[in-house]
């Protein structure tokens, strides 16, 4: 798709560099929008992204990125406001659609930054179980009561218990393939802290960002806090400390959303106006062809 640079209308920098939080090994993501040709806004065609791993960029369509900014995708969210330093690109195109970004934020953002901060959580919390409680074999079926069925396979005594067994052989295999998967920079800070302290830095960062969504309606990406994070990143706190502090901040969250001023959602009408001028805009000029 050779057309995709010459359609982009906004592009930034994004991830740990963005946040302020990279380390010497850290990648450079690059994250961005574009306007497609005719054939796809109102041909057959479809386009919804854009990517490249060996630059790890990602280029979004301007209708799938709007849609997931709608749905106050923290992601996408950090897209419209990355800091100057980390906008690699904007033209009279992007321009506008930053110039809407205010319209994108509602109290949404409270279940979609908690969730994606509870998505870090579970993933921490089991590998810390399996870190220090490790399952020691792979369950097997006469342990939750099933019988050899005379023509193969085994009978359960009832559902409930062949859905325990399911459940506990699902998680054996997932134990089995991270254990075989682990990766090397996670494993390592595991070994060192007792869990995954990216993790936790990530799902901080996301309760915090929430927070001041909420109570600023502004998205801090370039975070103000980056030392506290990396700290977190090197052990600050303990495991126990660790979710203490997480439920302060779920507190903080909920306290934020009831006292937040935001709408409750979006203003999915001026986007969708923004959108319709941008692509009729687009579709008129010459630099938008084929």
């Amino acid at each position: 798709m050779n057309w995709v640079a010459r359609h982009t209308i906004l592009k930034v920098i994004w991830g740990s560099q963005a946040f302020g939080t990279a380390g010497p090994q850290s990648d450079t993501d690059v994250r961005g929008v574009c306007i497609p040709p005719a054939r796809f806004l109102i041909g057959l065609s479809d386009f919804e992204q854009f990517e490249d791993a060996d630059t790890d960029t990602v280029i979004y369509s301007l209708r799938k990125f709007v849609t997931l900014a709608l749905a106050n995708n923290p992601n996408m969210l950090d897209i419209l406001w990355a800091d100057a330093q980390h906008v690699l690109h904007v033209d009279e195109y992007g321009g506008v659609l930053l110039a809407a970004r205010a319209a994108f934020l509602s109290t949404r953002v409270a279940k979609t930054y908690a969730g994606y901060a509870d998505d870090q959580m579970k993933r921490m919390e089991t590998h810390y179980r399996w870190l220090h409680a490790p399952p020691d074999h792979q369950p097997a079926p006469h342990e939750f009561g099933a019988e050899r069925h005379p023509k193969g396979g085994y009978r359960f005594p009832n559902t409930h218990q062949e859905r325990a067994y399911r459940a506990a052989l699902a998680h054996w295999q997932n134990y089995v393939h991270w254990r075989a998967h682990r990766n090397p920079e996670r494993s390592a800070l595991e070994a060192r802290y007792g869990y995954d302290t990216k993790h936790a830095a990530h799902l901080l960062r996301l309760y915090r960002m929430g927070i001041e969504i909420l109570r600023d309606h502004t998205v801090l990406v370039l975070r103000p806090d980056a030392a506290w994070l990396k700290e977190v990143l090197n052990g600050r706190y303990t495991y126990p400390e660790l979710m203490t502090l997480v439920a302060d901040l779920r507190h903080e969250l909920a306290r934020a959303e009831a006292a937040s001023t935001l709408p409750a959602e979006p203003d999915a009408a001026t986007i969708e106006a923004v959108v319709i001028d941008l692509h009729r805009r687009a579709l008129a000029d010459p630099r938008f062809r084929g």
